[in-house]
């Protein structure tokens, strides 16, 4: 069964609108694996019949200035034997996203979505950054040797885990030309670490139309 892993802790709205995003995938039946380490836990959101979720709260906590995202995929890999796709907690992902990286998954053992888009909800600013050997980590997913190889990663540094992921395996890979997923930055809560969480990144989009055009009606959970 597909498991999809979030490292999360301290933006409990932002994982409510995982949860409306993963209850809408055409993708009937999976596990959605969740590592919380901050205090208060986030309340778990309620999800469809077909959907398992658990949820690890480990034993270290997050606090300001800390980055504990390599702890905590490593804590989610370890109860993983099958495929994963990894998503933010953050991020906002279409109906067809965890089936088109099934898919992809038949064929591959490392696969991602080529462009990055980024839209930052506190600055309304754009960016898309095109790939052209590797895809960010909030839109890969990835099973066997792949999963192995990130698990290594996050043993041995908390930064450039994407970059080094897809540097590093040797074996089946591909990236994809769908656009299913666009990290979302700025949202309340725990600070983010990546690059797209700079007040001074991107160009404006101050009406958010360049975000209507890739999510269509989930805009609205932003503007």
């Amino acid at each position: 069964m597909l498991t999809v892993l979030t490292p999360s802790g301290g933006r409990p709205e932002a994982l409510a609108m995982l949860a409306q995003y993963l209850n809408a995938q055409t993708v009937r039946e999976f596990r959605w694996l969740i590592c919380d380490d901050c205090d208060p836990a986030s309340p778990v959101p309620h999800m469809r019949e077909g959907i398992t979720v658990e949820v690890i709260r480990p034993a270290w906590r997050w606090s300001e200035g800390l980055n504990t995202h390599a702890r905590s995929l490593t804590a989610l890999l370890a109860r993983c034997d099958g495929p994963v796709v990894h998503c933010e907690d953050d991020d906002c992902y279409l109906p067809e996203h965890l089936a088109t990286m099934a898919q992809a998954l038949a064929k591959a053992d490392l696969v991602g979505q080529r462009v990055s888009h980024y839209w930052n909800a506190a600055t309304r600013r754009y960016k898309a950054i095109p790939g052209t050997v590797h895809a960010s980590l909030g839109a890969s997913s990835m099973q066997g040797r792949a999963a192995v190889v990130l698990a290594q990663i996050c043993a041995q540094q908390q930064t450039r885990l994407d970059i080094d992921l897809w540097r590093k395996l040797v074996g089946r890979k591909q990236l994809l030309e769908s656009v299913t997923a666009v990290g979302i930055k700025g949202l309340p809560g725990r600070g983010g670490i990546g690059v797209g969480h700079r007040l001074d990144f991107g160009e404006p989009d101050p009406d958010g139309s360049r975000l209507k055009a890739l999510i269509g009606d989930y805009a609205a959970n932003y503007l």
